[in-house]
């Protein structure tokens, strides 16, 4: 167990959404004959470039919930897992900390980046996502100003060449990058810097990117670059969570509002999206959905052409709540 800031208790495990604690089980709105659903017990084979399931999910979400802690080593022993690397740095210019720590289990090298932690931090996020202009990200495509700035003050502090160091010391394991929200985008720019630096000995087969609840990185130049350098990522995302829908992409006017890049300049998600469906959420048994139509990061067939202004609404004010408290039963 771990003891947050404010006192409250946590197990490493935490859904970092938890909307099963609120709402029960409502889906009549979904119709599964049109979609193709599993469940993490009959995850479909060989789709995209590695097997998506529990075994891949349930470790990165503990990973990324361990980054929320001062100590996170309980949760890396939970899976055999050893600190390694640990920091927290000022990431804007009211001085909020971006922490984020690298570990090394039997499978994975490990880094980890905390999501948005204060009211503040958010509010910088969302204004310089409206204001700022994209910074030109060094392997290709623009990305959001904050998220970028976020991921060099880390990357200063030495995370780059720990973790080159580590992957040729142990050149057999898989870099596991994770994190929640903002984690999560900071997370994606961190393997796709790795990836860039380290093309020469390290193959994009050997990285993974799983995330939770991540918003919009960058534009569709961005997204292109990230499928090529990093395929094998997964951005898993609560049917209701808000987050994942900002920066609002640009749609278009008529029906199916799909996004758009609008000459490459709107948001765009990267793939793969992996879609949960159901208001009650379980990485071990609820039922998902691979996102892999077009527009490819964008599937209009998951996240982006199934919004309830009014649940997701609610979720928002779930997801700020629980990346402070994170409250477990």
């Amino acid at each position: 167990m771990l003891v947050s800031q404010t006192g409250l208790s946590y197990r490493c495990f935490s859904l970092l959404f938890l909307p099963q604690l609120v709402l029960s089980n409502k889906i009549s709105d979904i119709h599964y004959s049109d979609l193709d659903f599993y469940s993490p017990s009959d995850s479909p084979k060989n789709n995209w470039t590695v097997n998506y399931g529990s075994w891949l999910t349930l470790p990165s979400l503990d990973f990324a919930a361990a980054a929320y802690s001062t100590d996170p080593s309980p949760c890396l022993e939970k899976h055999k897992a050893k600190l390694v690397l640990r920091v927290q740095v000022p990431c804007d210019a009211f001085r909020d900390e971006c922490w984020a720590f690298i570990a090394i289990s039997r499978h994975f090298i490990i880094f980890s980046v905390r999501g948005t932690q204060t009211q503040t931090q958010l509010i910088v996020e969302i204004i310089e996502s409206m204001t700022a202009p994209k910074k030109e990200f060094p392997a290709g495509g623009s990305v959001q100003h904050y998220f970028y700035e976020s991921l060099q003050a880390i990357w200063n502090a030495g995370f780059g060449t720990k973790l080159a160091e580590l992957k040729k010391a142990y050149p057999k394991l898989k870099v596991l990058f994770t994190g929640h929200s903002l984690g999560g985008a900071i997370a994606s720019l961190a393997s796709a810097q790795f990836a860039m630096e380290n093309n020469r000995t390290i193959k994009p087969k050997e990285l993974l990117l799983v995330t939770f609840g991540q918003p919009r990185v960058g534009n569709i130049e961005y997204a292109k670059l990230h499928r090529r350098l990093v395929p094998n990522s997964f951005r898993i995302v609560h049917r209701y969570d808000l987050v994942p829908h900002i920066p609002y992409c640009y749609e278009r006017l008529r029906r199916p509002h799909k996004c758009i890049p609008l000459h490459a300049h709107g948001p765009f998600h990267h793939p793969t999206e992996i879609w949960y469906p159901t208001e009650e959420m379980n990485l071990n048994n609820s039922l998902f959905k691979i996102c892999d139509g077009l527009p490819i990061g964008e599937d209009q067939n998951c996240r982006q052409n199934k919004k309830n202004i009014k649940k997701i609404f609610f979720f928002l004010v779930m997801h700020i709540l629980f990346i402070s408290k994170l409250a477990i039963i």
